[in-house]
């Protein structure tokens, strides 16, 4: 049996899954306990790959004020040991009462969790997830469908339609305020798909450094697709993240590789080539295009070329902004 206060409090726990900017590899959860006079007891969020669920989180912080109690959390307890223990088991240990969630995660490891609980005497609820919070996992939902990471392609263009002067020349064409964004953008995916092109010619870091530098070991995993050789001194070669180099394979092999390493999320930036490769393949889920105010008439051009797959299909943009002085676009292709 659901409550009235079971939206509010479940919109607590989704507020509380959105407190990290980046979880990596693992989807958003948020958890709160209340006690029986309706007073909240504990807080907790996932804060990411390899560190406590949110469930286990609040569990610590309420202790003996968590028996008798409910809890909510925005996405289904799992009851699988990993890298961290059953919260299923963790929520029957510590007398939980009840446990109202809004989510099931699409993970096959957390079949069988709802049941488990209930078999345990625990009263389960599971209530629709409040409309303000439907998209916060989207990605990690849509991974599992495809069956294999969601895909996210970045481009920055000049106003018509050109990437660069010459395909051997790097061209600095977004403004800073677009550039601290995509940095915001790579440090929400799990992995950073480039070519050996774009190494060639940008010598990019491709790593999160904006606003704060993020810890090697919460980079997006840095992968290089291409047969060309790379310097040992190219800065894709730094410590600054992990790095892996595959050959030129079908951007399908790629996408399959990668969720091998249990990535999730993955951005794209790299030159017309590869991104068209993905495009043809219809592996590309969303287009972020950064238009900069500016025209270099002769040049690369990224309609003609990476964008021409997609000319006779239904495109959605799902939002339209200023980025400082760039306008930015985004295009849902599902």
């Amino acid at each position: 049996m659901s409550h009235q206060s079971d939206v509010y409090w479940l919109s607590v726990a989704f507020e509380q899954s959105l407190i990290p900017y980046s979880v990596k590899r693992n989807p958003r959860v948020g958890a709160v306990i209340v006690d029986k006079s309706g007073l909240v007891v504990a807080k907790g969020f996932h804060d990411g790959y390899g560190s406590a669920h949110a469930e286990q989180v609040a569990l610590d912080v309420a202790k003996s004020k968590a028996k008798g109690a409910t809890l909510y959390v925005s996405l289904a307890p799992c009851n699988h040991v990993g890298k961290t223990p059953s919260c299923c088991v963790e929520i029957i240990n510590k007398g939980i009462k009840r446990v109202v969630y809004s989510q099931n995660d699409p993970n096959p490891i957390s079949v069988g969790n709802i049941e488990f609980l209930k078999a345990n005497g625990i009263e389960v609820s599971n209530i629709k997830t409040p409309k303000q919070f439907e998209n916060v996992n989207n990605r990690w939902f849509k991974s599992f469908e495809y069956v294999r990471p969601f895909v996210t392609v970045k481009i920055a263009m000049t106003i018509d339609g050109k990437i660069g002067a010459t395909k051997d020349r790097t061209m600095k064409l977004s403004g800073k305020e677009s550039q601290l964004e995509v940095h915001q953008i790579r440090n929400g995916c799990d992995a950073i798909v480039t070519g050996t092109g774009t190494v060639l010619v940008d010598n990019p870091k491709l790593n999160v450094r904006y606003p704060s530098k993020v810890k090697a070991t919460r980079q997006p995993l840095r992968c290089v697709v291409g047969d060309r050789q790379i310097k040992a001194e190219a800065l894709i070669n730094d410590n600054s993240a992990q790095t892996i180099f595959l050959p030129r394979m079908n951007p399908r092999l790629v996408l399959e590789q990668l969720t091998n390493l249990e990535v999730r999320t993955v951005l794209v930036e790299a030159g017309p080539s590869l991104v068209t490769q993905f495009l043809k393949q219809d592996l590309v889920d969303e287009l972020i295009i950064y238009m900069a105010p500016t025209a270099i008439g002769q040049g690369q051009a990224i309609i003609e070329e990476a964008l021409h797959p997609i000319s006779v299909r239904e495109i959605k943009i799902s939002s339209v902004g200023l980025a400082g002085r760039d306008l930015r676009f985004k295009v849902s292709l599902r």
